[in-house]
């Protein structure tokens, strides 16, 4: 890869994101900071970075199609595209009754998985044609918690079975499988990574917005959770080395790690893709 890349990352306005932002234009990148509201996030970006003008904030809203085509024809402008990190999540545990998208998808669902697959078909024409070029997902360590774990293919938007951490955990699964299933289509010159992420420490003001409850349960989790300027370099490095990933799926150290059981599923990992590709309209993926 070339010493300075155009880099696309979700989420880039706080936590492991805003890190990564920081840490990426340090090493002399261009990069893409996409987020849902791009004014509230300006002032925590251009602290991070320095107000360094290799960085561009724009607006994404996972759960919007609209802004998604929008976001992926700005990008688009720049007329190049290395790396794209998805980084972006949420995980509200006082949404404790199922929201839904204007396209009737759940919140969780569109937010985590969805949008994140509708952006990477977007952009993987400009990904295709980098010399070298890096897609990474981000899952969640607690996927270890719940190895029976399965996509609920007959009840993705209804919100009979939902919860906070169910839908969560349903939707970064579907992001290891997507990744496995996408590592399988693209050519060589396209390396694509999950990276499995532990509990990382939240922010002291993020904390602070928690309800009383959450914050004394978070606390002693917090005082041991990962920093997330380690994290931050995990991105990094998987989103500018030169040297091809070890494994499709690893954790917060490079190394390759066990699938989920239902991403080593090939009828499901194909189900997904296809339902997904149908709930989306991203058809037209350059692999």
């Amino acid at each position: 890869m070339t010493s300075s890349q155009t880099i696309a990352i979700t989420g880039a306005n706080s936590g492991i994101g805003l890190r990564a932002t920081a840490a990426l234009a340090r090493a002399g990148h261009t990069v893409l900071a996409l987020c849902r509201d791009p004014e509230r996030s300006r002032i925590a970006i251009s602290t991070a970075t320095g107000n360094a003008a290799n960085v561009q904030i724009i607006r994404l809203d996972l759960a919007d199609p609209d802004s998604i085509h929008t976001a992926a024809d700005e990008i688009a402008t720049h007329g190049r595209l290395d790396a794209l990190i998805n980084n972006a999540a949420i995980f509200d545990l006082n949404q404790r009754t199922a929201a839904f998208t204007a396209r009737g998808h759940e919140l969780f669902w569109a937010t985590n998985h969805l949008g994140p697959f509708e952006l990477t078909a977007r952009l993987s024409p400009l990904l295709a044609q980098a010399k070298h070029s890096r897609i990474i997902f981000v899952a969640s360590k607690g996927l270890i918690t719940m190895p029976l774990l399965r996509i609920r293919f007959d009840e993705l938007d209804s919100p009979g079975w939902y919860s906070p951490t169910k839908a969560y955990y349903h939707a970064k699964l579907a992001q290891v499988m997507t990744a496995v299933s996408l590592a399988e289509r693209v050519p060589e010159n396209v390396a694509v990574t999950c990276i499995r992420v532990p509990a990382v420490r939240l922010d002291a003001a993020r904390l602070a917005t928690q309800p009383t409850v959450l914050r004394a349960l978070y606390a002693p989790k917090n005082a041991t959770a990962a920093d997330p300027e380690k994290l931050a370099a995990t991105y990094l490095r998987a989103a500018t080395s030169t040297v091809a990933p070890q494994a499709v799926y690893i954790d917060e150290n490079d190394r390759p790690i066990a699938l989920p059981r239902a991403a080593r599923n090939l009828n499901d990992r194909e189900r997904l893709w296809s339902v997904s590709a149908e709930a989306t309209g991203a058809n037209a993926w350059a692999w």
